[in-house]
Order: C-alpha cells, then sequence, then structure tokens
C-alpha cells in the first residue's frame, strides 16, 4: 500500500470531528431546554432505534438537487423516532422538529486531536486529499470553522452532490476531482457500511478507523484505532510516497 496510494479520502463525522457534547447529552439538554421530559433509561435505545435511519439508503431516495426542507424533513423524522423512545410524554414526539431545529443550533464540533497532524503529514508527501461524508448541506462551512478544510483539495457533501455512500457516484466523484485511478485511492472512515464495504464495493482501497473499539473482529480492510495508524500504513515519514503530476 505504501507506494501505491496517491490520494487519502476521509469521512467527517466521527473521523475528523465528533460533536462535543456528544449527541446523547446534547439531545438531553436540548430536550430540557424545551421543558420535555425525557427517560435516561431509554435513551441508549431511543438512539439505537433512531440511527437505523443512518443506514444505507437506495440511491433514489437521496434528494436531489440539494433540499434544505428534504434535510429538515428528515432530521425532524429522526429526531421523532428518539421521542418515541424516551420522551415520558408520549405528545411531546409531535414536538420533533423544535428538538431538531435547538439540537442544531447548539452543535459543536470537535477535531480529534490526532487529525491535524496526520493531515498535515499527508500534505507534506504531496498526496491529493478529500472528504466524502453523508452530511447535511453545511460541510465545508463546518471544516472551515474547525480549521480542516485547508487539508483538502476537495470535500464532497452528500446533501449538495445528491449522492451518498455507500453507492458508487460519491466515489466515482472524488476520484475524478482526485485525477486517481480507484486502485490507486484510500478511503477512511468509521462506518464499516457507508465508508469500508462501499469502498471496497467500487475499487477502492479502505481503512476502518475504530475509535470505539467497536468491530475488533473486523478483517475486510486494515482497522486502526488511533489516525496516526495511518501514517505506518502508507509508509514511515521520509520513505517515498507515489504522488500524481499537479
Amino acid at each position: 500500500m505504501a507506494h501505491t496510494i496517491q490520494a487519502v479520502f476521509f469521512d467527517a463525522g466521527y473521523t475528523l470531528l465528533c460533536m462535543d457534547p456528544d449527541q446523547p447529552t446534547l439531545f438531553a439538554r436540548t430536550c430540557a431546554a424545551l421543558g420535555i421530559a425525557i427517560d435516561p433509561q431509554r435513551l441508549t435505545a431511543a438512539v439505537e432505534r433512531a440511527n437505523v435511519l443512518l443506514g444505507p439508503r437506495q440511491p433514489a431516495d437521496v434528494p436531489a438537487p440539494f433540499s434544505q426542507a428534504a434535510v429538515d424533513a428528515f432530521w425532524t423524522r429522526y429526531n421523532r423516532e428518539l421521542l418515541s423512545v424516551c420522551a415520558v410524554r408520549a405528545s411531546d414526539a409531535e414536538r420533533a422538529e423544535e428538538v431538531y431545529r435547538l439540537f442544531a443550533a447548539s452543535i459543536h464540533w470537535r477535531v480529534y486531536d490526532d487529525v491535524p497532524g496526520v493531515l498535515a503529514t499527508l500534505r507534506r508527501r504531496g498526496l491529493r486529499t478529500g472528504v466524502i461524508s453523508n452530511w447535511t448541506g453545511d460541510l465545508e462551512e463546518v471544516l472551515a470553522q474547525t480549521g480542516l478544510l485547508s487539508y483538502f483539495d476537495f470535500a464532497l457533501d452528500s446533501a449538495r452532490l445528491g449522492h451518498e455512500k455507500p453507492h458508487a457516484p460519491i466515489f466515482e466523484e472524488a476520484l475524478h476531482r482526485s485525477g486517481v485511478p480507484a486502485h490507486a485511492a484510500l478511503h477512511v472512515g468509521d462506518s464499516v457500511p457507508h465508508d469500508v464495504e462501499g469502498a471496497l464495493q467500487w475499487g477502492l482501497r479502505a481503512v476502518l478507523l475504530d475509535r470505539a473499539n467497536r468491530h475488533p473482529s473486523y478483517e475486510r480492510a486494515p482497522r486502526i484505532v488511533h489516525l496516526g495508524e495511518l501514517l505506518g500504513l502508507l509508509g514511515q515519514s521520509g520513505e517515498r510516497v507515489e504522488t500524481p503530476s499537479r
């Protein structure tokens, strides 16, 4: 891998950055601010149920062109699923849009400590870099606000592009923008179905970033728990890494 990879693509959420505080904590605070009582004992189950909606969708189910109304409708539905499980009063599930809008306005993104150094090293080595993320339309804005945008040649936001991982078009667009063939591109992400299996299906290399050690037995691609391990896979500092002509 070290001498064949010419471009490295990254997922965004829970690969490069995360919510701070985390989603359950921020959701609970949002509900408290709105006077919505939730049962904390049911919150984990609520997140698990709602997260089913985040699984791979069929290509035809992804709105195109970009529609803020479609984004809002999806996340309102997501929060309705949460509230249907953990709200003390069943009627509060109908306040899902209120919860969504306050939650979204309160999100603070934190860059993982291991990210800037790795990205800077990849840039010094001359590799093409990009972000491929199932996002909500403001990916470039978030990357700029967190100081990450300048590390990348491009950022693909599924809501803007009209295609999501794990489907081919979003990976094909990344290859087009980077100017490298699929076998010379590596995608790094935390989701097995979206990031790793998606990339492998379309001929890219893949690395699973398993920060929480949720997939200890996964073997279809290299698995790392710290982003710094990626540099070892790509060759130690000082080794030659093939790069495309610019």
